[in-house]
């Protein structure tokens, strides 16, 4: 009732979307078996807006009230309504086309205060209109491959695929980064050797359970359990005998052979080198010269950056939280206590002298000084 109240007060009562759904909505929504999830987060009062109570927050904690109050509003307003327009323009033998976008309404969009000045908008055209050839550029496309999975973007796939539900995303994604199958690059998944060896070896003898038609069956069928139209015993029965053959297959295959990685590092009790090694908490060192000699040691992942802590002698390197984030800290620790969790730089601030950080944004990369009362940042490329 709030926040119709305040809908209707502040953008109108076009605004508000009806609480109570359509017939045809409603079907819709029982022949998708809409999984459970956990209950959403929303403002106490929608009347609590968020410039209101600006200046009782921190920077970080009115950003996240914000998201929360914006789309919280945005889910009680009704959809918006845009019109794509395609033309096509003939020069000879030539077709040229473009595409512009135009907002009819702006529904939930309005919540956001946007100006859409990211829309491409075409002028006012009309059939059989000459126009008037201000510029010509050429620009040469080559295919690209699919991007790589986002944590937003693989869980928009899982949830098309209707693998998992909402509260088991969150421990889908933290058990890959865990496993060390995949790594955060730039905000991106890169599946790792570990990752693609036991991606090749579960899909090569466990074909009939590693696969998206499998997954999404199963949770159909879980669901049917808890509904009382499934015998749980015949479903474990049918899992457990298909399983059982892959288990078989499976026991007879030749083991992968990780590819050997010699480090600089040499071992101090015997001379040979050092291999670098991936174990349960991330990478290490390891004596080639194993079993004879068993010394392992931690695996610095230098970046060739000196740590920039005054009278601190360290070297900035790469390392891993144990969610797999990838954060920046140096060699030292814990004498020296630096952490970043952009990539440091050999570059300094003009205005203050901190070193630079290289920071990837939507918009492109940019060098940004670490130096958290400085704002200089310069732009490398888009």
């Amino acid at each position: 009732k709030e926040a119709k109240k305040y809908i209707e007060d502040n953008y109108g009562k076009e605004y508000v979307r009806p609480i109570h759904l359509s017939k045809k909505d409603s079907n819709k929504i029982q022949e998708a078996k809409i999984q459970d999830a956990h209950e959403a987060i929303r403002p106490t009062s929608v009347f609590n807006h968020p410039e209101s109570i600006k200046e009782f927050l921190d920077n970080d904690q009115y950003k996240l009230y914000n998201l929360i109050w914006q789309r919280f509003m945005a889910s009680r307003m009704k959809a918006a309504y845009l019109e794509k327009i395609n033309v096509e323009i003939e020069s000879g033998k030539y077709i040229f086309k473009s595409s512009g976008v135009e907002v009819l309404f702006k529904g939930f969009m309005i919540v956001y205060n946007r100006n859409n000045s990211d829309l491409n908008k075409l002028p006012p055209l009309k059939e059989g209109e000459k126009l008037k050839l201000l510029d010509l550029k050429a620009d040469q496309c080559f295919t690209k491959p699919p991007p790589r999975y986002t944590e937003a973007s693989l869980v928009k796939k899982l949830e098309k695929e209707g693998i998992g539900r909402p509260s088991t995303y969150v421990p889908i994604i933290d058990t890959i980064l865990r496993r060390l199958y995949v790594e955060k690059i730039d905000k991106k998944f890169k599946p790792t050797e570990l990752g693609i060896i036991v991606n090749s070896f579960l899909t090569k003898y466990f074909s009939d359970i590693i696969n998206i038609t499998f997954t999404s069956r199963m949770e159909k069928q879980l669901d049917e359990i808890e509904s009382n139209g499934k015998d749980w015993k015949d479903v474990l029965v049918k899992f457990y005998n298909t399983f059982l053959k892959d288990l078989e297959k499976a026991s007879t295959a030749v083991k992968y052979k990780v590819a050997t990685i010699y480090s600089e590092e040499i071992c101090e009790k015997c001379g040979r080198k050092m291999l670098i090694k991936n174990g349960k908490y991330g990478k290490f060192l390891a004596c080639s010269g194993f079993p004879d000699c068993k010394n392992t040691k931690p695996f610095l992942e230098k970046i060739g950056v000196p740590c920039p802590q005054l009278g601190c002698t360290g070297e900035i390197i790469k390392r891993r939280t144990k969610k797999g984030r990838i954060f920046y800290g140096c060699s030292n620790y814990p004498d020296c206590s630096f952490m970043t969790w952009n990539e440091p730089t050999n570059k300094r601030c003009p205005h203050c002298s901190y070193i630079l950080t290289k920071n990837i944004k939507k918009d492109g990369v940019y060098y940004k000084c670490s130096n958290p009362k400085c704002s200089y940042q310069e732009i490398i490329k888009k």
